[in-house]
């Protein structure tokens, strides 16, 4: 029944011994990538600061945000499942910014059977991640962020839910349009089980930067990263503005290798391609992301800034 400055360094160190306790990993939706922008870059986010994303990808990129600003995205995942993102954050002068988020995935409708194969009706799954984020800056060009998250996901009359904390730094070079960052995500445990044995949540950890590119239009994104139990995968990213308002997108996760059958379609798991289209204090973005012979997912995007 399973569906499966100094403080962020020492949550990173203390996610680092977590990262080797046993258990079963369940709460895969967390895996998800979100935001079509970022999707569109192969997920490799971790170092992008100043986008609402931020919220997901690594919490102290919000700290370069200026305004109030909201976010939607409407995922069509494969088998007809939906899912969608929510975010918005906003200044807290003087001390930092603040942001909220919820993921929500619903799974559809399902046949109830007994053991003799008799119908005994419809049921439904989903699952549900709300998060409350800060970010600040204690030193200049240093940006600080956490998230605590409640996560909750259903099965019929079945759930689990788990509370959890994400934490990242990210360091800007302004001379030369360079970011860092690292970060450890979904650190915590199951308060409730479907039954009787509690899941472990998808911890991970992810190290990477980002570069805006001297002499041509096009700012570079890598991410490695490592689930625990897991090896290591990594992920590049890239955003060519192609003029003022409008921006192509290309990326690949090397996780996309895990996702071969031995089909035609096996060359493209894990590649991504999306654009995106400023239309004043509104921003258009479209991704659509391959996992090979499993499917496609198309992810739509609108952000504002207010």
């Amino acid at each position: 029944m399973k569906t499966k400055g100094l403080i962020a360094f020492i949550f990173l160190g203390v996610a680092s011994l977590w990262a080797s306790s046993p258990g079963t990993v369940g709460f895969s939706f967390l895996r998800t990538q979100v935001g079509a922008r970022a999707a569109g870059m192969g997920g490799s986010f971790l170092a992008v600061p100043g986008d609402i994303h931020a919220v997901y990808y690594n919490p102290a990129g919000l700290f370069q945000l200026k305004n109030r600003t909201a976010t939607a995205t409407y995922l069509n995942h494969v088998l007809d499942l939906n899912s969608g993102f929510v975010g918005y954050s906003q200044p807290l002068d003087p001390w930092g910014k603040v942001g909220i988020s919820a993921l929500y995935i619903d799974f559809g409708e399902f046949k109830k059977r007994d053991n003799t194969g008799l119908e005994l009706g419809d049921f439904g799954a989903s699952s549900l991640s709300l998060a409350a984020t800060f970010a600040f800056e204690p030193l200049t060009h240093l940006g600080v962020g956490m998230n605590a998250k409640f996560i909750h996901t259903s099965i019929d009359n079945y759930s689990a839910e788990a509370v959890a904390m994400d934490g990242g730094v990210i360091y800007t070079f302004p001379d030369h349009d360079l970011h860092v960052a690292a970060g450890f995500f979904n650190i915590g445990a199951a308060l409730s089980a479907f039954v009787d044995e509690k899941d472990d949540l998808p911890f991970h950890y992810r190290a990477g930067f980002s570069k805006k590119l001297a002499h041509l239009p096009l700012f570079f994104s890598f991410t490695l990263y490592k689930y625990n139990r897991e090896e290591w995968h990594g992920a590049v990213g890239g955003e060519f503005q192609l003029s003022d308002k409008f921006f192509l997108r290309l990326g690949y996760d090397h996780l996309g290798q895990e996702m071969q059958v031995g089909t035609s379609k096996d060359r493209f798991a894990g590649a991504a391609i999306g654009f995106g289209l400023l239309l004043k204090q509104l921003q258009i973005d479209y991704s659509l992301t391959s996992h090979g012979e499993i499917g496609s997912l198309n992810r739509f995007t609108l952000s504002g800034t207010f």
